[in-house]
């Protein structure tokens, strides 16, 4: 893992234990799966990406806000991390 995409693993668990699980994201990991758990839904989505562009200014564009880009943490950082890459 790259410095880059550890720290913005770390930067969006933070912010997913903080603001999502109230601070009780202990049993947080990369791999969990945050929708199936329910942690992600629509309105906790649009908060997220605000972060991201806010944060760590990356725009996700509409057609990679699907499931298998939100599933888990890792998969939210893989996405960012080639949206940066495709970036000019």
């Amino acid at each position: 893992m790259t410095d880059v995409r550890a720290a913005l693993l770390h930067s969006l668990t933070r912010w997913v234990t903080d603001e999502l699980l109230e601070g009780e994201g202990d049993d947080l990991r990369a791999d969990t799966p945050l929708l199936e758990l329910g942690v992600l839904n629509s309105f906790e989505v649009g908060r997220m990406l605000a972060f991201l562009e806010r944060e760590h200014g990356v725009r996700v564009p509409p057609a990679a806000i699907g499931p298998a880009n939100l599933a888990t943490l890792d998969a939210i950082c893989d996405m960012i991390v080639a949206l940066r890459a495709a970036a000019p």
